[in-house]
């Protein structure tokens, strides 16, 4: 295992989020399924469920059935929520369309952590408030920054 990260990449988290959506249609995932799911080959595929088993996110077997751990779950769920902020953001505030949102989301969502992702969503209701009641809360985040 010489010369692989020992962290999640991620290429790694994607894989983690197609896990999810397999098995909340059906109790495990397949080498197979995740393969045709992502369009990679099986090779591929069963390199990063060894890469996922060794950080301790999913539990696989060679040959076998694959399910998350809850480490695994914690952080599929992670990244569906800050994708779908993202997305929220781009769509809805900012006006970008939905397919150009949603590759831009799967490419910021794995660079979000915890502290981010708190200040990115408290930033995002502030904005959805502006045309009511927002510009002083929006004023005060924004003073608020330069103290961080």
């Amino acid at each position: 295992m010489a010369g692989r990260r020992k962290s999640l990449t991620p290429a790694l988290e994607d894989y983690l989020k197609v896990i999810k959506q397999i098995t909340e249609v059906q109790p495990v995932a397949r080498v197979s399924i995740i393969a045709r799911k992502m369009n990679v080959s099986l090779p591929s595929v069963t390199n990063a469920m060894k890469r996922l088993k060794d950080l301790g996110y999913i539990e696989y077997e060679k040959y076998g059935l694959i399910t998350l751990t809850e480490k695994g779950k914690d952080r599929a769920k992670d990244l569906e929520k800050i994708h779908s902020e993202i997305l929220d953001f781009f769509t809805e505030i900012i006006g970008i369309p939905e397919h150009l949102s949603e590759k831009i989301s799967c490419q910021i969502e794995h660079f979000i952590d915890s502290k981010i992702q708190e200040r990115f969503e408290k930033f995002v209701g502030i904005l959805k408030k502006v045309p009511e009641e927002g510009c002083d809360e929006l004023y005060k985040f924004l003073r608020e920054n330069k103290s961080i």
